[in-house]
């Protein structure tokens, strides 16, 4: 049995299999992540043989452009399931913190979204977090754009990289936000959308833009309650519906959130829209 060894967010990520481990290594974004040695945090088991146990559904939902219809899940001991329609299963045991297993996957797609899954169901205790945004580097601080889907957060740093001298895109879709040792980063990762952009790369973060198309361009800061209601939604929807998960995605929201200023901005897809909100977190 091989394995291939990754480090995603300050995680050190073994994946250990046989088949599904030569589909994971084809995957666009793995190899900017592949190191040669490594720490052990976190194993990702594939191509183990898993059943689906009666489990109390959580969450359903639609991956690989709707094609796939992918349940998440719960069993009476406690353990958590994801069922890839056809394609296969995630299993994730809190009894056993560090692994994750998953059986034989062959639908790259499909693959793709269990690894993104395996790492925020077994990050989030060690306090990282995928979170849905685009976001931009300038003079080593990044600035991530969150915003629900259409609201202009790629448009939003496109702007940036076409109007600010010196800032360059970390990630458009999902980066790893990590809190530890009292700071918190934000990670590139394997999971860009459609913007092929994977960079190992880690910054502090100078704010959170939630963002909203207006007739007129505005800012301004949120005060706790508002930051949260603009953070949480940009994390994985499944974690917000077991309330174990809940519970701990609530404390690193916190976590960060005593740390970085969020701020509501609303937009025109202009160059005055990248100055204000540079000169806002970057003054």
């Amino acid at each position: 049995m091989a394995d291939l060894r990754l480090e995603i967010a300050g995680l050190g990520i073994r994946l250990q299999g046989a088949s599904t481990l030569r589909c994971a290594m084809a995957l666009p974004g793995i190899a900017e992540f592949r190191v040669a040695d490594g720490g052990d945090d976190l194993l990702f088991a594939l191509d183990q043989p898993l059943s689906l146990p009666r489990c109390r559904l959580l969450h359903q939902f639609d991956i690989a452009d709707g094609a796939v219809q992918t349940r998440f899940g719960v069993d009476a001991e406690g353990t958590y399931y994801y069922a890839f329609g056809r394609h296969g299963l995630l299993r994730y045991d809190p009894r056993q913190p560090r692994r994750v297993d998953l059986s034989p996957m062959s639908d790259l797609s499909v693959l793709r979204f269990a690894l993104w899954s395996a790492v925020a169901m077994a990050g989030l205790p060690l306090g990282a977090v995928p979170v849905h945004s685009s976001v931009v580097v300038c003079d080593g601080r990044a600035v991530m754009c969150l915003g629900e889907s259409g609201t202009g957060k790629s448009t939003h740093t496109r702007l940036w990289l076409q109007h600010i001298p010196g800032t360059h895109l970390l990630n458009d879709d999902s980066p790893i936000v990590r809190f530890a040792d009292g700071k918190v980063l934000v990670y590139g990762s394997p999971w860009s959308g459609k913007t092929h952009c994977y960079h190992p790369e880690q910054y502090p973060i100078a704010g959170l833009l939630r963002l909203e198309q207006r007739p007129a361009n505005t800012i301004r800061r949120l005060g706790s309650v508002e930051a949260f209601a603009a953070l949480q939604p940009s994390c994985p929807p499944s974690l917000a519906r077991d309330e174990r998960c809940m519970d701990l995605l609530v404390q690193f929201i916190s976590n960060v959130l005593q740390h970085v200023p969020a701020y509501r901005m609303g937009c025109l897809p202009n160059a005055d829209a990248a100055h204000l909100s540079h000169d806002t977190l970057m003054p």
